[in-house]
């Protein structure tokens, strides 16, 4: 059994690429892969500064299988903190920012780790994952429905005294895969269209493009249509080979 990977992020409609808080690791996709494979995407709060670090950090620890669970995610962020409050350290900022910068950075994280026939996924916040399965959504996590997403979804703090609470909201969810299955990892404005057109019959997974510049054209229709709230997304898509 051999996974393929597909990444394609896009920023908001007004912003520039790297203005784009969303995260996803690995992020160049790539060909297929075995045996193991970890693979996340992470969602930094617009309202933070250098949230898309962030991000970037969170993503990338799932990634390379430093964090694999509840225990392993509160174990690496200290060093994780660490990491984000060193690279902001020093910049020259306004005054406004500097203010701002205080508050820390926030972002959600969807990791899945794919093994000997099987799916385990760790969530905090809104971020989500969905299994296909023979034409059908056979799954979805952490989310079920397009009305659960709201404005203020727990985030991940890079100030360490927030770690106390991290821990009662982490999400795990399991499963098997079997060849033909796709495992969909989405941030949150993708994640709630894709529910919502899934509610009203749809088979949204079919309109899902196979290229940044398709996903690009598809986010641009979505969001002149006024379907999809203007934000950063990312979509992977995980295809079980044989």
């Amino acid at each position: 059994m051999r996974i393929r990977i597909e990444a394609f992020s896009v920023q908001k409609d007004g912003n520039a690429p790297a203005e784009n808080e969303d995260a996803c690791a690995p992020a160049d996709g790539g060909g297929p892969r075995e045996p193991v494979l970890h693979a996340a995407v992470a969602d930094g709060a617009t309202e933070s500064l250098f949230s898309g670090h962030w991000a970037r950090l969170l993503a990338g620890a799932f990634a390379s299988g430093e964090v694999r669970d509840a225990r392993g995610l509160l174990a690496a962020l200290p060093g994780l903190q660490a990491r984000w409050h060193q690279h902001v350290a020093g910049k020259s900022l306004p005054w406004y920012a500097e203010e701002k910068l205080r508050d820390g950075a926030f972002a959600t994280l969807l990791g899945v780790r794919v093994d000997a026939g099987t799916w385990s996924a760790l969530a905090v916040g809104d971020s989500c994952l969905f299994q296909l399965r023979e034409g059908r959504l056979s799954r979805s996590f952490p989310l079920e429905q397009s009305a659960a997403f709201g404005a203020s979804p727990f985030l991940l703090s890079t100030h360490v005294h927030q770690n106390a609470r991290v821990e009662p909201q982490v999400r795990t969810a399991a499963g098997d895969l079997r060849e033909g299955d796709t495992l969909l990892l989405m941030t949150d404005a993708l994640a709630c269209w894709f529910l919502a057109e899934h509610e009203r019959g749809r088979a949204p997974w079919a309109e899902l493009p196979g290229s940044l510049e398709a996903f690009s054209t598809f986010l641009g229709r979505l969001r002149r249509e006024k379907v999809i709230r203007n934000d950063d997304c990312t979509l992977m898509r995980l295809s079980v080979e044989a």
